[in-house]
């Protein structure tokens, strides 16, 4: 007979899950139109505020043009209606017109005054849409899918198109994976997790559980739960 041994019990969960960035951003566009310069492409390493791609800015140099010459047209339009209200204010000082002549310019000089700062707002409007046609990275990082080509036509009608996807730091990487519900029980924030990729069969490397979200999902009838493991990535 041997004396019975006292040691921990450790219970191991296997799941499989997706290797990713901690922080990555989708750069997309607020505008439509062609692409007519790339300067950014996979593997890319960019700093915050790098330009990244150029969108034609035709249609938008025109726009802005016209509104420009609205505003001209419209500036014109209240120095004369300046000049008439000051004059039949004029006039009605004197007893030449009645004050109800003078009432109609006031409101004349309120209109145009109204107008201009329509045609600026409009102004304002198309220099915003002319600096979306050149797309700058919002963070420094690498480029890790570029889903544009040159001369790509791109239409931000209903919602944003991506453009570029950029991992701030790959130096820091999570994993997202599903726990079955008879086992999230078991996990928590802070323990040590092991795991290994098909890139490299046979190592192991080590994270560690972050974030048990509580949100389950169910998919065939098995209730699971998102776990995230963060790990090191120095190399």
């Amino acid at each position: 007979m041997e004396a019975a041994d006292k040691g921990d019990v450790v219970q191991v969960i296997s799941a499989n899950g997706n290797v990713n960035p901690v922080t990555s951003v989708s750069v997309g566009t607020q505008v439509s139109g062609t692409i007519i310069r790339l300067h950014a492409d996979f593997n890319s390493i960019v700093k915050e505020g790098q330009l990244l791609a150029e969108l034609d800015p035709s249609l938008f140099n025109a726009a802005l043009a016209q509104s420009e010459a609205n505003l001209n047209s419209a500036k014109a339009s209240l120095r004369l209606a300046q000049t008439k209200e000051a004059r039949n204010r004029s006039l009605v000082a004197k007893g030449f017109i009645s004050q109800a002549e003078l009432d109609i310019t006031v409101q004349e000089l309120e209109a145009a005054r109204a107008h201009v700062e329509l045609v600026n707002a409009q102004v304002a409007r198309d220099k915003t849409n002319l600096r979306y046609t050149v797309i700058r990275s919002p963070i420094s990082g690498v480029v890790v899918a570029r889903n544009v080509e040159l001369g790509q036509t791109v239409a931000a009608s209903f919602n944003t198109p991506t453009l570029f996807q950029i991992a701030r730091d790959l130096s820091q990487m999570q994993i997202e994976t599903s726990i079955a519900e008879a086992d999230i029980g078991g996990v928590r924030e802070g323990l040590e997790a092991r795991f290994r990729v098909d890139a490299f069969p046979g190592q192991f490397f080590r994270g560690e559980v972050r974030q048990v979200r509580l949100n389950p999902t169910i998919q065939s009838n098995v209730v699971s739960y998102t776990v995230i493991v963060t790990a090191d990535n120095p190399e």
